[in-house]
C-alpha cells in the first residue's frame, strides 16, 4: 500500500502539470457520453489521453480525437465485452430480484447478491483494462482482462491502492457534482494508467503479462 501511495502521488503531479488535458478530456468525455452511441469513442479518448499523459506525451486538444480515431476498434471490443457481461449480471440479478419470485430454498438466498457482487469486482479489474489495451500492439481485450488479473494477483497492494483511491475520486465527484467535470473520470483513468505504467515497467523481463 506504500507503494500505492507513491504512485498515486506521482500520478496526482502528473495531473496537476497537464490539467488543461485532464479537465479538457473529462469534458470532452462527458459530451460524447450523452448520445450512448458514442460512449465508447469517448472512453476512446479519455484514455488515449490518460495515457499519453502517463507516458509524459506532448497532449493537446486533438488528441482526443484522434484516440478516438486511433483506437475506434479496440475501443468497440472493449465496450462489446462489457456490454455483454453487464447486461448477464444485470438480468441475472433482475431475474431473483422480480417481485413474486421465489426461486431459491431457503437457506441459499444469499446467491441472490451474487450479481451485485460480481458487478462490482468486474467494475474493479475493468479500470486496468483499456489501459493494458493501449500497451499492446494489437489490442485484445481477452489479454488486457488476463493482465488486469494478473495484476491484482501479483500486486495486490497497489491494486486495491489505486481502486480505493479512484472510488473516492468517483464518489466525491457524483456528490459535489461540479468536480465530475474536472476530474470525476480523467483522474481515474490518468491513475489507471500510472498503475499499469508502473507493473508492465516491472515485468518487461519477466514475461509475466501476455505479449503487449
Amino acid at each position: 500500500m506504500a507503494k500505492a501511495g507513491r504512485l498515486i502521488y506521482q500520478g496526482l503531479l502528473v495531473a496537476w502539470d497537464g490539467f488543461s488535458i485532464v479537465w479538457l478530456s473529462d469534458v470532452l468525455w462527458l459530451l460524447f457520453c450523452l448520445p450512448i452511441i458514442t460512449i465508447p469513442l469517448a472512453f476512446a479518448g479519455l484514455y488515449t489521453c490518460a495515457n499519453g499523459l502517463a507516458y509524459g506525451e506532448s497532449l493537446e486538444w486533438k488528441s482526443f480525437f484522434s484516440g478516438m480515431k486511433r483506437h475506434l476498434g479496440a475501443s468497440l471490443r472493449w465496450a462489446g465485452f462489457n456490454g455483454l457481461v453487464i447486461f448477464v449480471l444485470v438480468f441475472y440479478a433482475w431475474f431473483f430480484y422480480s417481485p413474486g419470485r421465489n426461486l431459491l430454498p431457503s437457506g441459499v438466498d444469499f446467491i441472490i447478491h451474487i450479481p451485485v457482487v460480481l458487478i462490482f469486482v468486474w467494475w474493479i479489474i475493468n479500470l486496468y483494462t483499456f489501459p493494458f489495451m493501449l500497451a499492446q500492439q494489437k489490442p485484445s481485450y481477452i489479454q488486457a482482462l488476463r493482465n488486469s488479473l494478473v495484476l491484482f494477483l501479483k500486486w495486490p497492494g497497489i491494486a486495491l491502492g489505486f481502486t480505493l483511491f479512484n472510488i473516492i475520486v468517483i464518489a466525491l465527484s457524483i456528490v459535489l457534482r461540479f468536480p465530475w467535470l474536472v476530474l470525476g473520470a480523467s483522474l481515474p483513468a490518468l491513475l489507471a494508467c500510472v498503475c499499469v505504467k508502473y507493473v508492465i515497467a516491472q515485468t518487461l523481463q519477466t514475461g509475466t503479462f501476455a505479449e503487449t
